[in-house]
This record gives structure tokens, sequence and C-alpha cells, in this order.
């Protein structure tokens, strides 16, 4: 069966053949092929190899069950709800990327308002209430108006998207993020609020930081100075996987924040 499925491989080779086409024939052959596993169970149990006879049957019923979701999947729109197969491929580490679209992670952070090393950064807890949520909604719309908001996924093919949606469960059409124009902490007693808008003067409160990284906002000001080093808006529309593609999903905006440290110098 691998040897047919290889002839197959390498004489399509030579020609322009997508990949569902492809898959189409592969899973033809797979749906033939796999009978032959129960025409060698029944021999085994023909002559009383039970043990032997159960394993293969057993390597049939797995086959057949992949089989019959690989026709689905490729000559059907449908989707089945007992399909594991996004489970099994997030178990063994998500797809890859496609070469050329994932870029190195930069190890120094560059927004309008200073330099900080990404060693010296953790990611902020933000808690958003419905006036909040407002004013995110407010700047998102003020935002898209001035064409600072993109919507092509950060030019990511599908099979990136892919890798994303397995780690967060979404990419949205805006990743990895729109970074605010301006922004800020406003501290007051143990609360601190994220500032942010088109500029300093139209800046709205958008949130309230209640964690550094693992640390409550309260014990990290006891210990370190804080200032903001992005401030990015994620959500609105994104995609979600499926067996058959990427599917459309609506989700609400949210602030996302990096807050660099410092720690204190005891007197």
């Amino acid at each position: 069966m691998f040897t047919i499925l290889d002839l197959i491989n390498h004489y399509l080779g030579y020609f322009t053949t997508n990949s569902r086409t492809k898959g189409r024939i592969y899973a033809v052959v797979g749906a033939v092929g796999v009978w032959y596993l129960l025409y060698l169970a029944y021999r085994f149990f023909e002559n009383g190899r039970w043990l032997r006879g159960g394993l293969i049957a057993a390597v049939f019923v797995v086959l057949l069950y992949f089989v019959v979701l690989n026709l689905v999947y490729y000559f059907t729109d449908k989707t089945v709800k007992w399909d594991v197969s996004p489970r099994i491929e997030q178990v063994l580490g998500g797809p890859h990327n496609e070469e050329g679209q994932q870029q190195p992670q930069q190890s120094v952070i560059m927004p309008v308002n200073g330099l900080y090393q990404r060693q010296n950064t953790m990611t902020g807890v933000i808690e958003i209430d419905s006036t909040q949520q407002d004013n995110i909604d407010q700047l998102v719309r003020l935002l898209d108006d001035l064409g600072l908001i993109q919507r092509d996924y950060g030019h990511l093919g599908e099979q990136a998207q892919r890798q994303i949606i397995a780690q967060r469960g979404v990419v949205f059409a805006n990743h990895p993020g729109t970074l605010l124009p301006y922004f800020d902490m406003l501290t007051t007693g143990d609360t601190v609020k994220i500032m942010g808008g088109v500029n300093q003067l139209q800046a709205y409160d958008l949130g309230s930081l209640v964690m550094v990284g693992m640390t409550p906002t309260k014990q990290a000001l006891q210990h370190y100075r804080l200032a903001l080093s992005s401030a990015v808006i994620l959500g609105g529309a994104g995609h979600i996987a499926t067996r058959r593609g990427l599917a459309n999903v609506e989700r609400p905006y949210k602030i996302q924040v990096e807050v660099a440290y410092e720690k204190r110098i005891e007197n």
C-alpha cells in the first residue's frame, strides 16, 4: 500500500496537481487498500491465530475511521463532530510554519515611547468593565477611520494561521495587533489604569492592570518601577480552525499590554 502511494505521489509530481486533488486521490486509494487488512484479519481468524487477527482488525478499525474522515473532508463540505485530528495535531505540536512567514522574535521592543529589552518585560493582565469596553470600541472606530487597523492576518497563510489558532484558539485579522499611537499608565494608589488613544489629548481609560506576569499589580508596585512597553488592540474579525479550513468569527476587541519593570533601589 505504501509503495502504491509512493508511486502515485511520484507521478503526480509531474503535473500541477493541487493538494486537495492529491488528497482526494490518496483518500480513494486508502479507502480501497484498508479493506485488505480486514481480509488479512479474517485469514488469521480462520487459521486460529486470534491474537494476530485481533491486532490487525483493531488497526483496520482505526484506519477505517481516518479514511472516513478523509472522504468526508475531501469530497463534501460537511464537518464531523467526532473528528479528533485537530487534537492529535495539537499534541504533535501543530502544523509547521510556512516557509518565510514567521518572523524571528525581536529581542528589543521599539514602540513610540521608548526602548526596552524583552527580558525586562512581562505580559500584563487587564480587567475591562463595560465603560472601558465602550472606550475601546470607540478607539477602534477612530483608528479604523485613520486607516491604522490592518485586516490582512499579518500576511499569514492558512498553515501559519492554524499554528497560532492551536496556541490561542483564534487568530485575528489585525494580527499581531494594532499598536496604539499613544499609551500610558495612570497610577492612583494601588490602582493602575491603562490610558490610550490617538494622542495624549484624546486618551481613553481602556482597562485596569491587575497582574504583571504572575504578580498582582499592588505587590509589583512595591518592589518594581513599572512602565508600559507596548499596548496593542486585538480582536474583531478572526479565524478559527475547522477540518474543512478556516472559519470566520467575530470577537470583542481587547487591550494587550507588556509591562517593563526595574527593581526599586532600597534607600
